[in-house]
Formats: structure tokens, sequence, C-alpha cells
């Protein structure tokens, strides 16, 4: 399915509040801190957006565990095919941290009614595979531009009970806005409970972790 072309002009989206206190949980890198931004140029469903000519850094998350392990641990993962499964050691360099937004957040919706308003379906601009990520990170420009939001959220193509939530790290600061859930360290997906929350997720889908 081909993703339309952002509207000329664009209808001013419908905002959604991610409130302050609501966790934002996210699967990362261990080279990352949990609330630190990714400034990296890979292509993704909304980006890489840019600013003056300079990469926005981003956070990604979602206000579930099994959203955010769908959204990254198992996002690759095809939904039917023979032989289903993650490598166990790709989960050896990946943390999942919570963290907390100490401010209401300004998020563009794109679930429901902003879609609609939007003039776009979720099958248009969710379900697409990464053929047309270039297309769907021209809405990711479009949305950041007017400079009125936070970030994003949708409803997540991998496990669609949860929210998924990207934020822009120009919009919101480390430690000023976001910081992390001291009643939630860190955890390794590699070994104990971290690992115990891959392990279920994959048994209630039928994925294997092989090793």
């Amino acid at each position: 399915m081909r993703v339309p072309d952002v509207p000329t002009p664009l209808p001013q989206p419908l905002e959604d509040i991610w409130p302050a206190g609501r966790p934002i949980i996210r699967c990362h890198n261990i080279a990352l801190g949990a609330t630190e931004f990714n400034t990296s140029n890979d292509s993704r469903r909304f980006g890489p957006v840019t600013s003056h000519g300079a990469i926005v850094p981003t956070l990604y998350g979602a206000d579930l565990v099994k959203g955010a392990l769908s959204e990254s641990v198992f996002h690759d993962v095809p939904i039917r095919s023979k032989g289903r499964g993650i490598q166990r050691k790709a989960l050896v360099p990946v943390m999942r941290s919570t963290t907390i937004p100490k401010r209401d957040l300004r998020l563009v919706k794109l679930h429901g009614d902003g879609l609609k308003r939007l003039g776009v379906t979720h099958a248009e601009l969710i379900e697409t595979s990464a053929r047309q990520y270039p297309r769907t990170a021209a809405w990711g420009q479009a949305l950041y531009d007017p400079g009125d939001y936070d970030g994003l959220v949708w409803r997540s193509r991998q496990f669609n009970d949860s929210y998924a939530v990207m934020l822009w790290g120009d919009r919101v600061k480390r430690r000023k806005d976001i910081d992390v859930d001291d009643a939630n360290p860190p955890l390794s997906l590699y070994l104990g409970a971290g690992f115990d929350e891959v392990q279920q997720l994959a048994d209630d889908c039928l994925i294997t972790v092989v090793g």
C-alpha cells in the first residue's frame, strides 16, 4: 500500500496529551542512557526529521512493556512463517527502561479521529512496510515543522493494545522534562526479570527465543 502525499495545506492536527507522571517504556541499546535521545539518521517510520540541516534526536517508547518489546526486539518477526524466532544473543546489548514525564507532553494524535482529521488511514500511515518509510518520514517532517508539538503518538503496529510514542529531543529535555523512574530501574533483556518479560511475550505469540 502506498502512503499518500502530505496534503497541502496540512490540516491543524488534533492534540493528544500524555500527562505528567504517565510512564514511557522504551527498549534501547546499552550505549544510550534511559532518558538519552537517539541521534541516528537511520530511516524509520517517522524519521529522520531535520531542523536547520541537523538531525532532530528522538526517543521512542510505549505505554506498555509488551508494546515496547513488540516495537523493538520483536519488530522484524513476521506474522506468518515457519520457525518464527529471535536470537537470544541479540538481546545482550538491549535494556528496558522506564521514564517519567515531568510535565504534560503535547503530542500529535495519529489514531482515531486524529487520523481522520489528516485524511489518512491507520493502514496507510502505520501498517505499511519499511519500503514506505521515506514517505511516512515526510509525514513526520510535516508534523514536526509547525513547532507546536513535543512528538507523535499512535497505536502500535506490532501490538495494538499499546500506544507508541516518539518524542523530539529539541522540544523535550532530559532531566527537565523527562526523568528516570526510580521505582522501575533499567533491566537487561538478556538476563533475569527482563528476559522473563521477553520470554513471556514470545510464548504468548508462539515465537521461539533461540539460544
